[in-house]
């Protein structure tokens, strides 16, 4: 079921209140009607299941039928550092590691990035929220993930906090495997830490280890950037987070 994210103030009383970017893609892009059943979030806590009663110029509102807590969002907080690859690959990353649950996204610059942000960081970030509240909209989630424009690769992993197990997917490690890494790890926080496409630096791999990351290996064969994120996340929900649970529909 879809999730349409709302403020805690757009409910008034038993209405839920719908104006702006949200009104427009309800009543003129999905086209929906009156007695159609809707989930919202207020992106913290709690879901809102209401039915729509009134479709006006400027305002959706439906009638408050129950609430509930949020459900479905990953046991544990992941954060993906990932080094800004180019054209739209960025986007596609942000669009599928949200769909797989990560909790917050920190595209970064470095050495090897054939990508600047220069001035643009705020638009990106703009553009880069959007995408990931419209994937979490379509999957269900009842939070979009964070998306953190940290700059640079050491700022990004001072983010992090304290207790996070950093996972460093490293072209130049052979031995220590990603799937024995995730067997060891304990913590409810972890962070993966993707390169660009030419590669981490010396220098780079070094800041990443001084500040506690285990480099692993992520197989045989050399996966692309936009890959490594998705995949590396998977492995995580799957070995740690919560791919064997049972949905009920």
């Amino acid at each position: 079921m879809n999730t349409y994210f709302i403020r805690e103030s757009d409910i008034e009383g038993q209405e839920i209140k719908v104006t702006g970017e949200l009104h427009h893609h309800l009543s003129k892009v999905l086209r929906l009607r009156i007695g159609e059943n809707l989930r919202f979030s207020d992106n913290e806590s709690h879901f809102y299941y209401g039915t729509i009663k009134e479709i006006t110029k400027d305002c959706l509102i439906a009638a408050l039928e129950k609430t509930t807590a949020i459900t479905g969002e990953p046991p544990l907080d992941v954060y993906l550092i990932q080094c800004l690859p180019r054209g739209d690959k960025m986007e596609q990353i942000i669009q599928k590691t949200t769909e797989l649950g990560v909790r917050c996204i920190l595209p970064v610059e470095s050495d090897n990035s054939q990508v600047r942000l220069k001035n643009k960081a705020q638009e990106k970030a703009v553009r880069y929220r959007k995408i990931a509240a419209a994937a979490a909209e379509q999957c269900g989630r009842g939070r979009i993930p964070e998306i953190v424009m940290a700059g640079s690769l050491s700022k990004s992993l001072e983010y992090l906090p304290k207790d996070t197990k950093i996972i460093f997917c490293y072209e130049k490690e052979g031995k220590n495997s990603l799937k024995s890494e995730l067997i060891k790890v304990e913590s409810k926080s972890i962070a993966l830490v993707i390169g660009p496409e030419g590669g981490f630096s010396s220098a780079e791999a070094q800041t990443v280890m001084a500040h506690g990351g285990a480099a692993v290996t992520m197989g045989p064969r050399i996966l692309r950037t936009e890959t490594a994120g998705t995949c590396g996340l998977a492995a995580i929900m799957y070995e740690k987070g919560d791919w064997g649970c049972i949905v009920e529909n």
